[in-house]
């Protein structure tokens, strides 16, 4: 990350943020921004990987901002670290639902906290969503995490992961809650019951004697052998489905003795539960005999389209069949097509060259600005649906919304980036 943009007012704020992640990294650059208006016009010109908001600031109208990136999440997807005074109460406020929040962090723990979620960031940077032309998501990706016995890294890893998911339009916003809902519950199980050893019955007098469980897990982390010990998370995102494995050092459980409460079992009180609500949001669920791993999968789903960019929202969608004949090669660029689902198949000359998904955002783009004539066939491969865009709508949607012109240029030299290092020849 080569700058960070800090928007708060509190300059003595800003200059212990800055010196804090100065800490993590030497190559990081830092920015104030005071104004929710500047953070607006910076965030839809440059559009960083990650931006920190104070939204403890009263002279901030954090509101507007977050209505603003809200109303085009496509464009600004910016990855969030959110300062605030208490964490429930920012939650369950909404006004971060449906955006790219990676951690809250307490400013009473800004100095504790912000330096651990930096570098954990900062270490999975490729788990930050970037909207670029294509995508590598017909292969499988994956990839391990090591947490420490600290719950804010499990906020940390499980928004990391479902951010990703929903901004690849794999989960919708239901599933993606529902994902977080269970990464979250099994990561704290393996942190708090088998690393820290502390059982269901000190947690809920622990909760209902209105403690913080942090607390408690730092003083069970005061025994250095628990303090070492480490929750592993494992994740494979195949085209359809997502596995997930969470494996502790502690001693394990016997899973088999959990009773579903649905059923007129036994309950756990404050948080038993959660196992038996994981087990029914998710499938193939499964512990390994010592009751110290788990392993699960979470099936993604077809036709998702979370968001749409709001330049092309209103304009026509048209609706394809496998088979149907998008535009033919030699044809008038008439048109630019946004891909909002569905797989097509682009061919020259007869040959099959590549297929076109929604991770490659556009169709007939190049010929569309170079007013030329189509230099290929395109055909759907499946049922799914186009933007159409005509010159005149493009010309006024840009009028309108001026920093897609800037997006979209990056967005086509990424594509000739992409095509120059095909053919060997890399772009300086």
């Amino acid at each position: 990350m080569t700058r960070v943009p800090i928007v708060t007012s509190d300059k003595e704020q800003y200059k212990s943020i800055s010196r804090l992640l100065g800490e993590c990294t030497e190559s990081c650059e830092t920015l104030q921004i005071d104004k929710a208006s500047q953070a607006m016009d910076y965030l839809g010109i440059e559009m960083p990987e990650l931006v920190i908001i104070n939204f403890a600031d009263d002279k901030l109208d954090t509101d507007l901002l977050m209505n603003v990136i809200k109303s085009d999440a496509w464009l600004l997807n910016s990855g969030i670290i959110g300062l605030c005074e208490s964490v429930r109460a920012l939650r369950e406020s909404e006004k971060l639902r449906s955006t790219s929040v990676i951690a809250l962090l307490e400013t009473s723990r800004l100095e504790r906290q912000l330096p651990h979620v930096f570098s954990i960031i900062s270490h999975n940077r490729h788990m930050l969503f970037q909207r670029v032309i294509g995508s590598d998501l017909g292969n499988v990706i994956n990839s391990s995490f090591e947490l420490k016995n600290d719950l804010i890294e499990v906020s940390c890893f499980t928004n990391l992961i479902c951010n990703y998911l929903y901004n690849l339009n794999r989960i919708d916003i239901i599933n993606q809650e529902k994902l977080g809902f269970v990464l979250t519950e099994m990561l704290i199980n393996a942190i708090e019951h088998g690393n820290c050893n502390i059982s269901y019955g000190e947690k809920s007098s622990w909760l209902q004697n209105g403690g913080d469980m942090t607390e408690l897990i730092d003083r069970r982390c005061k025994d250095p052998d628990i303090a070492s010990r480490k929750v592993y998370l494992e994740y494979n995102i195949y085209p359809n489905h997502t596995t997930f494995s969470i494996t502790d050092e502690g001693e394990g459980f016997d899973w088999r003795s959990l009773k579903d409460p649905t059923h007129g079992g036994g309950t756990f009180s404050l948080h038993g539960r959660g196992v038996t609500l994981s087990r029914d949001m998710t499938s193939e669920m499964v512990y390994n005999d010592r009751g110290n791993s788990v392993r699960f999968s979470f099936y993604h789903q077809e036709g998702v389209n979370n968001i749409t960019p709001v330049l092309f929202k209103n304009l026509t969608t048209a609706k394809f069949q496998a088979g149907d004949t998008v535009f033919r090669e030699g044809e008038p660029s008439d048109f630019l097509y946004y891909i909002t689902c569905g797989r097509y198949e682009v061919s020259v000359n007869g040959e099959a060259m590549t297929v076109l998904t929604h991770d490659d955002i556009f169709l007939g783009e190049m010929s569309f600005l170079l007013n030329n004539r189509r230099s290929a066939t395109v055909k759907a491969l499946s049922e799914g649906s186009l933007i159409r865009i005509s010159k005149k709508e493009f010309v006024a949607g840009i009028k309108e919304k001026p920093h897609y012109s800037l997006f979209l240029a990056r967005l086509l030299a990424q594509r000739i980036e992409r095509l120059n290092q095909h053919v060997g020849h890399p772009h300086s």
